[in-house]
């Protein structure tokens, strides 16, 4: 049975979807991965240094996925490694939730659905890399 990379495949999939839909106030996902790109590259200089860190970390999250799902594929090594990666990249895109929420005045109603699919999407990645492939 290979539960880890069908899951890995459907979260590849949820993935996908996510950066077509709404994902922040009137921007899809999409939209929302150029704007983080563009304070990664430095393109927005209005960008306290904090938030670049904050922003460019949802690229790196971004990039990481691919690569932990190509991983389920090619390797079996450094399981734990990159269970604990998933975990953090999944808080990382958790944090979005948490800053929206708490923040004063609430923002939590700029969250649209595309974000929460992204979320069950790095969810999906984090179960994959908690499975074990089973011998038949």
């Amino acid at each position: 049975m290979k539960t880890p990379r069908n899951l890995g495949l459907v979260a590849v999939v949820v993935f996908v979807i996510s950066h077509f839909l709404p994902a922040y106030g009137n921007s899809s996902g999409f939209t929302c991965f150029r704007v983080c790109w563009n304070i990664f590259l430095g393109s927005d200089a209005d960008v306290p240094r904090v938030g670049w860190f904050y922003y460019s970390g949802f690229v790196i999250c971004n990039i990481l996925f691919i690569g932990l799902v190509v991983a389920l594929f090619v390797t079996k090594k450094w399981r734990k490694l990159r269970l604990v990666v998933s975990v953090i990249l999944f808080s990382h895109v958790l944090s979005w939730w948490a800053l929206n929420t708490f923040q004063q005045p609430p923002q939590i109603a700029e969250i649209e659905i595309g974000y929460y699919v992204w979320l069950i999407a790095y969810g999906l990645l984090v179960a994959a890399h908690l499975g074990k492939e089973r011998r038949p």
